[in-house]
Order: structure tokens, then sequence, then C-alpha cells
């Protein structure tokens, strides 16, 4: 091409001996080879090509009588030697401030040269106090330096530089710990606090290759070390702790290379779901009992993280820069505990004479933790660290009735439980006291509802209800009412245990808690209670979210379910926590007020007897309210019948002004031609809006409730419920609970168009198909896809309302399932009564009531199955 530079020679050469010697080790790393040897050999592919150009380029700038004065330094994970296949390189140019105006020409043709090769470079040139200036200022820096290799120039220059760095990062070690500390703790802010991610990024998140970088940058501030090894020589890291740390790594940089080698280029490290099912292939899991291969893979992803962050955080607070006045403030007004232990302001610690024998005894390292959980006390580190050291090398025994009292006391009271449970874990203490532990550890629950493994997702359920004594709102109000917490505190801990087995968890679940009362010596009536609150642990969730909370029959039903107001407590209590502890955002408002309106309604159930279509005080207030409007307003016959038939239910949650709005356009809509009237309402705390739609039975188009949710999904609003009433003779009034996730604040504008959009679906003469929009891209589609692993399922239940069939439908969410089911429903002549709808994530539980045109309900198994048979077909074309 005119006018376009020539690439050079040495380019040339280096980019074809990169691409056939990374091919090389991609064939290597496929046999099996070790992550650390592949990436060492990367490491020294580049160095070969890095060396290679700056000879060319100091010979092409004529400047080899200046190398004295310069050296050439790889840093960071290059410094290392410890490259992926597609990472960048970071370089430092170490040159004498004498030659700093001569060599430009070198540092553009250089770091030029070495992109046009193929490689993401960063580069830097600086004299020895610039770098110095630019490390203590720069906490990413610094970590970066540390890591610093000799590559090319003078090998006095770079032994001076890194002598000195090496002096003078160890007398500021207590700044630079600090910093590094706090480096790493936003960067996991961001990245996964947690270890146990299900979809972790294997550079960044917790336990993973950062925090070995960590260690190896807290050596070199505080021992002048990067090598861990070298570290354990000097007594600074822990022997066994190295061991585990050696092999988290190996296994860290294996599957970091895998990833760069999948896609071919620099990833992203982000481990996502499809690539957890293809790895897991590759690598040759095949699975055990109840367990997926993929779920093995990643229990051997979270064995190893979980060894790395346990290390690291030890690592950590042995180098953290402590306050010594708050440890003079401790000793100061330190006292004696129970001969053994001294308990300060804001520590508790064991006795130097008491040290050997407590750490080696599960039941004294109970009464330890429990008496800091009842004091909200941090233990010391160094008492800690015996603990630990003792209890990674004993031999597992079971609970004696000493260990198992101090267990109970400690789970009984909030205070710093969770934490002390985490702990109790990672030492395998936790799984001699409860057996179902064992299991649990580190089983990755895939799908795309959770988002931690089943022992992170326990302890952080448990985590989640001890926050509830802060908690000024109805929640905390039950949890501080309650005087014995103990047996809500250990069925979250233990309401998951029975996943990976390929029988029901709730029925596995429970034969554990019966086991687990036995072990802990607990009373006849509390292994029941255990028993039924991890076998029902689902109900009042299942109940709240998937059935009509203005049906009387459900009610009793789940009252008669649930049995008494403590239990019901409990439940409720244990619902919130563990829906907290699945993941962000999944408790939201519309299900919380859910669950509080079912608690509400049993709870009164159970101190009055009253139904929800019981009217009550508020009911006939708020009735006689309207009655009082409507004669004032002179308003027609049709109005004041609408209100002597309107629902209880209606009643009750809705007040007189919004009735009384809606009853006075219902009154004219008898009066015109108009097929319908659609009333927006914004729902109070909560993003969610209501689409009241009342129509005129007598005009009432086929498919209604298709056409609505047609409507509504056209427009891009996410249906969460639906209500549907019949008030007075001729008027049913359909409530539409939506979420419209394109507006934070829905515009007049856009409300007035969801109406308009609604009514014109109703006055068509056929069911219009709707145009969906699409909400993810292909790779979102194929990770569903590949994650799937249960078919679609319609279940019919006659037994729970005495009016109506309940027709459960699950499938994984696509754009306009809902349309589809209520399209199916409306050509089998089927009558809608009731539906909610109930979303997690890609998973979908639609719940409807429904009746026979006459009012029946489906009583013909033939019946059934006709339907079926035509709703599973309609989710199959949509798939297709």
């Amino acid at each position: 091409m005119v006018g376009s530079t020539p690439v050079r020679e040495v380019v040339q050469r280096s980019k074809q001996y990169l691409l056939v010697e990374r091919e090389k080790l991609r064939i290597q790393h496929d046999s099996g080879s070790p992550g650390p040897q592949v990436s060492a050999a990367l490491s020294q592919l580049a160095d070969e090509i890095v060396v290679d150009i700056y000879q060319q380029c100091l010979r092409d700038a004529k400047l080899e009588h200046l190398a004295d004065q310069m050296v050439l330094i790889a840093h960071g994970s290059y410094g290392r030697g410890v490259l992926a296949p597609f990472s960048d390189i970071d370089l430092m140019l170490l040159h004498a401030p004498s030659v700093e105006k001569q060599i430009n020409p070198l540092i553009s043709q250089l770091s030029r040269d070495i992109v046009d090769v193929g490689y993401v470079l960063g580069f830097s040139a600086r004299t020895a106090s610039e770098a110095y200036a630019w490390a203590w200022k720069e906490i990413p820096v610094f970590t970066s330096l540390c890591e610093s290799r000799w590559l090319e120039g003078s090998r006095d220059l770079f032994e001076r530089f890194f002598h000195s760095f090496r002096l003078r990062a160890m007398r500021r070690k207590n700044r630079l710990t600090n910093g590094i500390i706090a480096a790493r703790l936003e960067e996991r802010e961001k990245w996964g606090e947690s270890s146990y991610l299900l979809r972790p990024n294997v550079k960044r998140s917790r336990g993973t290759l950062r925090d070995v970088q960590m260690i190896r940058w807290l050596g070199f501030a505080n021992a002048g070390e990067t090598d861990i090894g070298k570290l354990v020589d000097l007594g600074v890291f822990n022997e066994d702790d190295y061991r585990h740390v050696k092999r988290g790594n190996s296994f860290l940089l294996r599957l970091r290379n895998e990833l760069h080698f999948m896609s071919g280029k620099q990833s992203q490290d982000l481990l996502d779901r499809h690539l957890q099912i293809e790895i897991a292939d590759r690598w040759g899991y095949r699975g055990e009992t109840g367990m997926l291969p993929v779920e093995e893979f990643m229990r051997d992803y979270f064995e190893h993280t979980g060894e790395v962050r346990y290390a690291v955080s030890h690592f950590r607070d042995t180098c953290r820069n402590r306050s010594v006045f708050g440890a003079a403030i401790d000793r100061a007004f330190s006292k004696t505990v129970d001969e053994d232990f001294k308990v300060g302001p804001y520590h508790i610690w064991i006795k130097p004479r008491s040290l050997d024998r407590v750490a080696n005894s599960v039941a004294d390292v109970l009464h330890l933790m429990d008496i800091a959980n009842q004091r909200c006390l941090r233990i010391r580190h160094q008492s800690w660290q015996a603990i630990r050291t003792a209890m990674r090398v004993r031999q597992p025994e079971s609970p004696t009735p000493e260990t198992t009292q101090h267990f109970l006391s400690l789970i009984s009271q909030p205070g710093r439980l969770a934490d002390l449970l985490r702990r109790l874990n990672e030492l395998r203490v936790l799984e001699q006291i409860i057996p179902g532990m064992k299991h649990a550890r580190r089983l990755l629950q895939f799908n795309q509802y959770h988002k931690y493994t089943v022992d992170a997702h326990s302890i952080r359920a448990v985590e989640a209800a001890t926050h509830f004594i802060d908690n000024e709102d109805w929640p905390g109000q039950i949890y501080r009412a309650m005087k014995d917490k103990t047996r809500l505190h250990l069925s979250l801990l233990i309401h998951d245990l029975g996943k990976g087995f390929e029988e029901d968890h709730s029925d596995v679940g429970k034969r554990i808690a019966e086991e687990t009362a036995d072990l802990l010596h607990m009373s006849e009536d509390d292994r029941e209670l255990l028993g039924w609150m991890v076998h029902k642990h689902l109900l009042m969730a299942h109940t709240a979210f998937r059935h009509n909370l203005n049906d009387p029959d459900m009610l009793t039903m789940f009252a008669s379910e649930v049995g008494t107001p403590q239990r019901l407590d409990m439940l409720v209590l244990h619902t919130i926590a563990d829906l907290t502890a699945v993941g962000p955002d999944v408790l939201t408002d519309w299900k919380l007020s859910l669950l509080r309106e079912l608690y509400e309604n049993t709870k009164r159930y159970f101190r009055t007897g009253e139904l929800p279509d019981d009217p009550d005080i508020s009911v006939l207030e708020t009735k006689n309210q309207l009655l009082t409007a409507l004669e004032k307003a002179n308003a027609s016959r049709v109005s004041f019948e609408c209100v002597k038939s309107m629902p209880s239910s209606m009643l009750r949650h809705h007040d007189a002004d919004e009735l009384l709005e809606e009853l006075m356009l219902a009154d004219k809509l008898t009066n015109t031609d108009r097929v319908a009237v659609v009333i927006p309402r914004s729902i109070p705390d909560s993003h969610a809006l209501e689409y009241t739609v009342i129509i005129r039975q007598d005009d009432r188009p086929i498919g209604t409730f298709s056409r609505i949710t047609g409507a509504l999904s056209g427009m891009g609003l996410e249906i969460l419920r639906a209500d549907i009433e019949t008030v007075g003779d001729n008027l049913a009034w359909d409530r539409f609970l939506v979420n419209d996730p394109d507006a934070v604040e829905t515009s007049l504008a856009r409300r007035n168009a969801v109406c308009k959009a609604i009514v014109d679906y109703l006055a068509a003469d056929e069911i219009p198909q709707p145009t969906f929009r699409r909400r993810w891209n292909r790779a979102a589609v194929k990770q569903v896809a590949e994650v799937q692993q249960l078919p679609t399922r319609v279940t019919f239940d006659n037994e729970t309302s005495e009016r109506s069939t309940i027709i459960s439908l699950f499938a994984y969410d696509r754009p306009g399932l809902l349309f589809t089911i209520a399209k199916a429903l409306a050509n089998l002549g089927v009558v809608l009564n009731f539906a909610k709808i109930s979303t997690h994530l890609d998973q979908v539980v639609d719940v409807f009531y429904v009746t026979e045109l006459n009012g029946d309900k489906l009583d013909s198994p033939q019946r059934r199955q006709i339907l079926r048979e035509h709703l599973l077909d309609s989710v199959q074309r949509l798939e297709q």
C-alpha cells in the first residue's frame, strides 16, 4: 500500500515465532501440563522475543554505548514469570538521569515493535528516584515493582535499584501493608466478597490468583521477599498453608490458561456457567451420584479458592499494623473469665498457660467462641492462630456432651455468630458437630437462582437472621420478641444440607435435621420442630409467590400446615433470611410485601378466626365511605351495586379514594360505547405500577387475559401479578402489577401509550400477536440453554381451592411466555380467575386459578391431560 510503513524484520520474525510457540504450548496445556509450567514457558517465550527486539532497537538507535546505564525490567505478573497465553506484559526501562534525553527514539521504537508483535504492553521509562516516588504514591505500582526481574542491560544497575527498593519498602511496611489490604478490599467488593461465588473471576474474586499475589506483596513489604517458599523458611508464613496455596495456585493458573486458550484472546477471566460446563467436560470430570460433572469440577474450584482465602486472611492479620493504643487498653482493662480467658474492651484471648490445652480442645474452643459471641468481641489473632494450627492437624472425633452444650449456647445468640460459624466451617470442626455439613461443603448449586455454594449460602442465611436484631421493621420486631433463637439459627444452618442427592432436598434435609437434633441431645419437641422447619422451609415462599392470598381455602390450608403462631413467626423469618442469602436483589420489596400479607392474614386467622374474605372493621369503613361519596356524587345505581358486591380483598387493599376514582370511571363506561377503561397507578415505596382494566362483561372479548398480557408484554413490561374479579352484575375488574425495566420513573406519555395498547388489543376482532422485545444476547441464551436441567412442567391441584382448579406451570423464561400460556388457555375455553407470576432470574413458576365456562373445576382427567399437552406444545413452539 502506498505510504504505508514497512513491517520491520524483527517484528515479522517475532510475530511468527510467537504464533508457532504459543500453539505448541496450547497443545502442551491440552495434554494436561500443570499451570505453572505452561505459564513459565509463556513467560520465557516473551523473554526471548522482548530481549531480541530490545537488542535490535538498541542497535538501530546506535545507543549500544549506553547499555551499561540502562536496564530493561519485567514487573507484575511478567516479572513473576507466570504469564497466561494472552496476558499483557509490563516493562520498565530504568536508566541513569544523564541519558534521559538520548533514549526517546529507543523508547518509541521498542514499545511500537512489541505491540506490533501482538502483545498488550504496559511500558514506562524512569530513573530510580522516579520509580521509588511512583511506588510510594501508588499501591498498584508498588505491588507491580516488588515483582521486578532483570531482562537485559546493566545487572549492577538493577541490583542496586532493587536492593534499595527492598530496604525502603520494609521501612514503610506498616503503611504499605495497610495500603495493600485496602486496595485488595476495594477490588473484592467489585469482583466478589465470597470465595464461593457461582460465577467467579479466577483472577480477582476472593481466594483466587490475586490473593496468592497478595501474599507475595505483603511478604515483600514485611520481610523483603516475594517467594512464598522462602517466606516459610524465614518463619513468616505457615508451612501447611504454603502447601495449600501452592496447590491452589497451580489449579488456578491452569484454569486461567484454559480460559485464554478457549477464547483465543485475553479473556475477562470470568468463569461463566457455560464455560464451567465445557471445562468440566474437557478436564474429564464425570460427576458423582446426585452430582453433575460441572458441580464436581466447581467443588474442586471452591476447595482450592477456600484454602487460598483462608491462608491469605491469616497472613494478612499477621502482617497488619495493629493499634498499640488498642492493645494497651485491652491489657489495662482486661479481666479473667472462666480461668482460661482474658477479656478486654475489644478482644478476648486465651491465657498463655492455657493456650495449648484450649487450642487442642473443640469444647474449649467453642466455649471461647460462645463468650466472644455473647460479648460481641473479636478473638485476638495470636489465640486464633494457635487454635487454627492445632485444629488443622487434630483428628476428627464425635462431639462430646460438653461440645454440644457449648455449640447450642453459641448458636442461640446473634452477636458475631456468622463469622464464628465460618471459622468453624473452614477448620472442618462444624462438620464434626453437624455431619451433614461435610457433604454440603463447597457444594455448587448449579442454577441461575443461587449465587453461593450450599455451605456459604447456609451461613449467610444465619447471618441474615442475626441482622434482624437491628432491623426496625416488622421482621426485626418478630426476631427480637423471640426468646429462644436457637432453633431458628440451627434450621437456617442446615436447611439446604439435603442438596446434591437424587431425592428431594427437603425430604433429605428433614432426616438430617432430626439426626442433628439427636446428636445435639435436643428435646423431642425441638427435634420435631427442627425437622418440620427444614422440611417445610419453602412452604411460605411457595404459598406467597404462587397463590391467591385472598383465597380463604388457601389460607386455611396454609394455617393448618403451619399449626401455631410460634411456627409462623419462625417460618416467616426463616423465609426472609433464606431469600436474602440467595443473592443480591432476590428479596424484592414486592416479595417482602407478599410475605407480610400472608403472615398477617394467617396471624389474624390464628387470633380471631377471620379469613381474607371476611369483612373486618376496615372493610366496613371503606365500604361506608364509598357509599357516602357515591351518594354525594349522584352516582348511578350500578355504582352502588358494585360497592355492595365488591370483594373484601379489594376493599382491604385499596383506599376509598382509589376505589371511588375507579367506580366513577366504571359508571361512565356503562353509558358509552367504550369496551374498557384502563387506570395506571404507582405503587408506593416500589418501582412497580398497577394497571386496572375495567371491562363490561357483555362486551368482554374472548381471551381477555391473553390480550392484556400481550399488550403489556409487547410494550416491554414485566408482569408480576394479575387479579381478576367480577364486581356487580356486569363489570370485570382486572388488576395487573407490572415492572417497567425501561424506566425508573415512568412518564405520563409512557403510561398513556400502555393504556392505549391495552384498549386496542381488547377492541381487536382477533387476539393480536404482539412483537416481543429481546432482552438478552446470544451468549446469554446459550448459557441458559446449557444450564437447563429441568423440563417444562404443568401440574393441576383440585384440593387447595374450593372454587377453582389451580394450574402451576414451571418453565424457563423467554419473551412472550405468559401471553402464549394465556392464549392457550383461552383457545381451550378455560376461564381465568386469578394469576400469580413468579420469576427467579431465568426460571418461571406461573400459577393460574381457572374454571370451566360454567364455573366448575376441571374435574375430568381427560380434560386436564388435553390442557397439559396443549400448554406444553405451546411453550415448545415458542422455544423454536
